[in-house]
């Protein structure tokens, strides 16, 4: 059966067309991990500051700083998970949005505070008219936009707002802790550079090699489905050398020599393989909407080189055997 060569094309493109979706799964999953933590990248950081700074003098000098173009300032009340008060300059990471507009440059020198809300809240605004409002503490602050998603996540909960010039100036730094996350050339150098820092970090721990544990423990699910498939594809290789001993057997009596066979053998198997992955891989990017192929591609032609070297190192051992 193995030496079928629509078969062995068949069971590629499935191969291939499950890689895609685990690579759909992942990218899924790591939607659902940012908008966890607030929409941040994982290359953002926690500062704490010397001074008990005011929210306005710490976004006044970010936005006076000219070597830092795109980024955003989180102030979180200590002991609270929902509530985030936001500071963006230049173009900054934006999270998805169900209706309305997230915050624009004005907002953050309005003498008005206005929110952003998750779509969970969006049932307990108050809707007079044509202006929706949340209500927090007592007072009613208009809501911009709703933020979410079709995967639900924390940020459905969520609470963002562009607080006005007088609450700024009332937000000591010692109350909050800050988030700073920019593009990802954002050093913590230039950070320290503009702001009284007495310690940065990243908000998610740096690992040798993979580079975010957390990362790895979450999607250990999909890494496992990945091994899988090149498990399946390099046992492939086996059966095809197993139900092939007696056409070598045919073949060699017949005055075949062993380095032609075993090349041609190679070429048949990769040119089908290849086939089948490549037809695979076009279905499945035609059935899930990918974001970034770059590395889907650089798994699926990883996979397809190892899985040819080994078959033509263990297929030309089979052919030498059967002579």
């Amino acid at each position: 059966m193995f030496r079928n060569k629509t078969f062995l094309t068949f069971l590629n493109a499935c191969l291939a067309f499950l890689a895609v979706f685990i690579f759909f799964q992942i990218q899924q999953r790591d939607v659902v991990i940012k908008l966890n933590d607030h929409n941040l990248s994982m290359d953002a950081y926690q500062v704490r500051l010397k001074k008990n700074w005011t929210a306005a003098q710490i976004d006044q000098k970010l936005n006076d700083a000219k070597k830092i173009d795109d980024i955003q300032v989180h102030y979180r009340p200590r002991g609270s998970k929902k509530l985030t008060y936001f500071y963006g300059k230049g173009s900054f990471a934006t999270p998805p949005m169900v209706s309305g507009n997230f915050f624009s440059k004005n907002d953050f020198v309005s003498d008005l505070s206005v929110a952003v809300v998750g779509q969970k809240l969006n049932q307990k605004l108050y809707k007079p008219k044509d202006q929706q409002y949340l209500k927090l503490n007592g007072r009613y602050v208009p809501v911009i936009g709703v933020m979410g998603e079709k995967i639900s996540s924390n940020l459905d909960r969520q609470i963002f707002i562009a607080p006005s010039q007088k609450k700024l100036q009332q937000m000591k730094a010692s109350q909050y802790d800050i988030m700073i996350d920019g593009d990802k050339n954002l050093q913590a150098a230039e950070i320290k550079a503009i702001l009284p820092i007495s310690e940065i970090q990243k908000s998610h721990s740096q690992q040798f090699v993979m580079t975010r544990w957390e990362w790895a423990t979450t999607h250990w699910l999909e890494l496992i489905g990945l091994l899988g498939i090149f498990a399946v594809m390099a046992i492939e290789i086996f059966l095809w050398r197993f139900s092939s001993h007696k056409f070598y057997t045919h073949i060699l009596k017949a005055g075949a020599k062993v380095a032609q066979l075993a090349l041609n053998e190679w070429a048949s198997y990769s040119l089908f393989s290849g086939l089948g992955i490549l037809a695979g891989t076009f279905i499945g990017c035609l059935t899930f909407s990918i974001q970034n192929y770059a590395a889907l591609i650089l798994y699926l032609i990883s996979c397809f080189g190892a899985v040819s070297l080994l078959f033509k190192f263990f297929v030309k051992g089979g052919i030498k055997k059967s002579k």
